[in-house]
């Protein structure tokens, strides 16, 4: 294999897994912050306050790296979701369609790529 080919392929390669930016926002806040009640002394009404969010610690919105397309061979799809699994091909992200609940409690979502959930049996054997 000579230098040119070894460079297209690497290319192609890096084609293949190209990696995006993704914003991702904070499901458990509102801009950071989190609203409490407190009760009032003498039975009036309670009065509301705003604490930083435990989840993203007051960031709101991170960003992550993530491939643009599902890392399941022959798969074109957009990448939508990580497993966390240690039976993932690539880094574990994978497109809707081979994202799949799992019933046997292997990982904390309850969801795992199609390759995880084929190993720990979720798949029927």
């Amino acid at each position: 294999m000579n230098e040119d080919e070894k460079k297209n392929e690497e290319r192609n390669e890096d084609e293949k897994n190209e990696w995006i930016e993704k914003t991702v926002l904070c499901p458990d806040c509102k801009r950071g912050r989190t609203v409490h009640w407190r009760p009032n002394a003498r039975g009036k009404h309670p009065w509301k306050f705003h604490l930083p969010c435990q989840t993203c610690k007051g960031d709101y919105q991170t960003t992550r790296y993530q491939p643009k397309f599902c890392e399941m061979e022959y798969c074109n799809n957009l990448a939508e979701h990580k497993c966390s699994g240690m039976f993932c091909e690539g880094n574990g992200w994978v497109c809707a369609e081979h994202w799949y609940e799992e019933e046997i409690g292997f990982s904390s979502t309850g969801f795992a790529c199609v390759t995880c959930w084929h190993e720990v049996g979720s798949g029927g054997h």
